[in-house]
């Protein structure tokens, strides 16, 4: 072998090892995709959601209407706790905490009236404390222009489960929520509570409840 033969040969070799060094390395296992959460999930449109809400008690309240001890009074109490959870347009998981010693005259405040709601003859607050507003159920409502969903669930008192149903406007915007449920109509003695004249035993409750995204 010559000179320039061997010289030939040494540069082959030389530019072969060094291409196998530069050569990028394949790999196996490709890169695993971002998990996505809560957190970094679409929260623009109610109806991609898959999200829990904490209840706001400032403007969430359950509304009263009825003849107490003969005279028609318009009544609130405040949602003071709750859990809200909205999967795809729909509530999966609705309860609400009611706090009964809020109970309050909207109008024409009297303390004697609002004293007698609070008393063992109607809400008894000073025993049971707290009541529930629970929604188990929740569908579209259709061709309504008012409502956009049915809801199906219990209003608790006194240790008592009275189901309900109800047409109600669900509204979503920059991650905070509103529940507006039309009045219901429910019979005082189903939670144990007498009216003074039995004709008269209609309660009227109406839901207002805001959330905002966890």
């Amino acid at each position: 072998m010559n000179s320039l033969t061997r010289y030939l040969f040494i540069l082959i070799a030389l530019t072969s090892i060094f291409s196998c060094k530069n050569e990028p390395k394949s790999s196996t296992n490709s890169e695993a995709p971002v998990a996505v959460t809560s957190s970094s999930a679409d929260v623009s449109s109610l109806d991609i959601l898959d999200h829990d809400f904490n209840i706001i008690p400032e403007g969430s309240r359950l509304f009263i209407r009825g003849f107490f001890n003969n005279t028609l009074v318009d009544g609130a109490m405040t949602i003071n706790k709750g859990k809200l959870h909205i999967k795809q347009g729909m509530i999966t998981k609705g309860e609400f905490d009611l706090d009964l010693k809020t109970i309050e005259q909207i109008s024409n405040r009297n303390e004697t009236t609002e004293n007698l709601m609070k008393s063992a003859k109607v809400f008894n607050a000073e025993k049971y404390k707290t009541g529930q507003f629970i929604i188990t159920e929740c569908t579209k409502a259709v061709n309504d222009q008012q409502a956009t969903h049915i809801l199906k669930g219990t209003l608790n008192f006194h240790d008592k489960s009275v189901p309900f149903t109800a047409k109600a406007r669900v509204d979503y915007v920059n991650k905070n929520i509103s529940i507006n449920a039309e009045e219901l109509t429910m019979n005082a003695s189903d939670f144990g509570i007498t009216m003074s004249d039995p004709s008269q035993d209609h309660i009227f409750f109406r839901l207002t409840v805001n959330g905002r995204l966890l």
